[in-house]
């Protein structure tokens, strides 16, 4: 594999992740934003000494992990649609198919996508770290790959 395509691949992932980010920031605050209002005014207060408070921390990163994962989703879907690849890949000029060269079908770009961002947020980065560190030195194709037997090609 070339050194250019490796570098170009990793950086699509990071530029998508950075577009990611700016939209969930958006969604985390209206979901936390909601949260407060629903709250407000029940005469309850959770401190960090109550046992209610790790349940109650626990629910609210759930729901910031979901939306994420949820913009991350959506983001790709809406760019499936209408560029047929993700923002970064369109203009860096890559392309994901499969092991005989076909373009993915909308189900499976997204399972793998999601497969994605699910393995990244669970490892809480890990996924990221390791699968590209492998990928890079070794040229070790990353879990998503192998599961739905894709690579990434210039187009």
């Amino acid at each position: 594999m070339e050194f250019k395509q490796k570098y170009k691949r990793l950086g699509c992932f990071v530029i998508d992740i950075a577009i990611v980010q700016m939209f969930a920031t958006l969604g985390r605050d209206i979901y936390l934003g909601v949260v407060a209002y629903a709250s407000q005014g029940t005469g309850t207060t959770v401190s960090l000494a109550d046992a209610a408070a790790l349940p109650v921390l626990l629910t609210l990163i759930v729901g910031v992990m979901l939306v994420t994962i949820g913009v991350y989703m959506g983001y790709h879907w809406v760019c499936y649609r209408l560029l047929g690849n993700s923002f970064s890949r369109y203009f860096l000029r890559l392309e994901v198919v499969t092991q005989d060269g076909q373009s993915l079908t909308q189900s499976c770009y997204l399972r793998r996508e999601f497969q994605k961002i699910y393995l990244s947020i669970a490892t809480l980065g890990i996924y990221v770290l390791y699968s590209g560190a492998q990928y890079l030195t070794f040229g070790y194709k990353p879990w998503h790959d192998k599961k739905f037997a894709t690579q990434v090609v210039e187009s």
